[in-house]
């Protein structure tokens, strides 16, 4: 009896041993919902089938994580987002299609990187053929799944450190309790409260850089008092010309933990035009002519479902370089920048609308205080852009922007002697630029 005995404890214990590590092995889902007409009972034959071989979060869990990303569990960033913000191994959802003996659920498996691993049909759902049907499709493409990607193999490992183990839920069943109590259990099988430790937007890009080309044109009157005291304006007009443009978005948290620290932005913008030349009027001279612009801004921007509202502030520089003539000087505006900023994703990061708005004040105006006297004034600015990201990190934007400088002068003191040819006591002038660019380029 007590050689029987032994034997018997040592081979309990080793059966103990044995299951330990497959316990710990066990996979995390989340089941979302099921498309069409049925699918809440092809939902609930899934979660039957998986209920004694895996551990489960619930499905509000990763709702809340969707709507604070304004993601969609139909793509793959939405399912990778979920899995990463609840530490999942694998994402469930499906569709059901047809009607009564003729329909048909299909069942999806993702990985914890949102990707499709494991799909198949089965049915009808409702009937218990079709329920059994259901469940033993479920099991196979858990199997499937386990085998195209191992629980914990591409876990985070920090999640893993900070997740208690899971314990084991009982699941009612139709004989436990009235068919709609069921369905309400069973909707929410076993609720594990998980803190994330990593932000749900894995996906959002620290760098975004852009390169494109496009037309500009520019339009510059000044109001000036000519020696005779009649009152003259001066114009300039560029025509359209090609201009190049490179835009580079910077978010160094887009991925941090604590979602209010995601929005900080760095974004810098940069143009110069190519081939532009200038004809004073009665001349048939034409002058060599250059421009360019460079922005750089510090902002932050509040994410809310799908969209995001933020501001901007940084300096600019905006240079016209035009050869001497007794004209129009060159201009040089160094401006300090000020503005809101709102982006709407109507297709995730696919699709964007982003307007943006800004106040300029220069406080250097270059050759044009020489020319015209002491200036001081305004600017704004105004754009629209359109634009998306591919999951691969291809980026694209069409932008149209439009820029205004107001200065205004206060003419030289009488007496003194204007030090550059053309010179004349100004009043006021206007400066308004329209810019088109296309851009593609890289996220990552």
């Amino acid at each position: 009896m007590s050689v029987r005995f032994l034997a018997a404890v040592l081979l309990g214990g080793s059966v103990l041993l044995a299951a330990a590590p497959l316990r710990a092995q066990e996979p995390r889902v989340v089941v979302l919902d099921f498309a069409g007409k049925g699918g809440d009972k092809a939902r609930i034959q899934v979660i039957r089938a998986l209920r004694d071989h895996a551990a489960f979060e619930t499905q509000s869990a990763a709702r809340k994580v969707l709507g604070s990303e304004g993601l969609k569990a139909s793509s793959s960033a939405g399912r990778a987002a979920v899995a990463s913000e609840l530490g999942l191994d694998y994402v469930v959802w499906g569709s059901v299609r047809g009607k009564g003996s003729s329909a048909r659920a299909k069942i999806r498996f993702a990985g914890p990187k949102g990707k499709e691993i494991a799909a198949r049909e089965a049915g009808p759902p409702g009937t218990s053929k079709g329920n059994a049907r259901i469940q033993k499709a479920t099991l196979s493409l858990l199997a499937k799944a386990v085998a195209a990607a191992p629980p914990n193999a591409t876990r985070g490992t920090k999640k893993e450190a900070a997740r208690p183990p899971p314990a084991p839920a009982a699941v009612p069943t139709a004989a436990a309790a009235p068919p709609a109590v069921v369905a309400t259990e069973l909707e929410e099988p076993v609720a594990i409260k998980i803190k994330p430790r990593t932000s749900a937007t894995k996906f959002a890009p620290y760098v975004m850089l852009l390169a494109g080309a496009g037309g500009r044109t520019r339009n510059i009157e000044v109001n000036i008092d000519e020696a005779s005291g009649e009152s003259a304006t001066r114009t300039y007009d560029s025509g359209v010309y090609l201009d190049i443009v490179f835009r580079l978005e910077v978010r160094p948290l887009a991925r941090h933990a604590t979602p209010g620290l995601r929005g900080l932005a760095l974004e810098a913008d940069g143009d110069f035009g190519i081939g532009l030349e200038t004809q004073p009027p009665g001349s048939t001279t034409k002058l060599d002519t250059k421009t360019w612009r460079v922005l750089g801004q510090l902002g932050y921007f509040h994410r809310f479902g799908k969209g995001e509202l933020g501001g901007l502030t940084g300096i600019g520089f905006d240079r016209l370089e035009l050869e001497a003539n007794g004209t129009i000087p060159s201009i040089d505006y160094l401006y300090f920048r000020v503005g809101p900023a709102y982006r709407y994703f109507f297709l995730e990061r696919a699709l964007y609308l982003r307007v943006d708005g800004g106040f300029r004040y220069p406080f250097e105006y270059g050759q044009l205080e020489e020319t015209f006297g002491p200036a001081k004034g305004f600017g704004f600015d105004a754009a629209l852009t359109v634009g998306g990201q591919l999951d691969v990190g291809f980026t694209y934007a069409a932008r149209l922007v439009f820029d205004y400088f107001k200065p205004q002068f206060a003419g030289f003191p009488p007496g003194m002697v204007p030090p550059v040819p053309g010179a004349a006591n100004g009043r006021d002038a206007t400066d308004l630029a329209i810019s088109f660019h296309a851009m593609v380029g890289w996220a990552f």
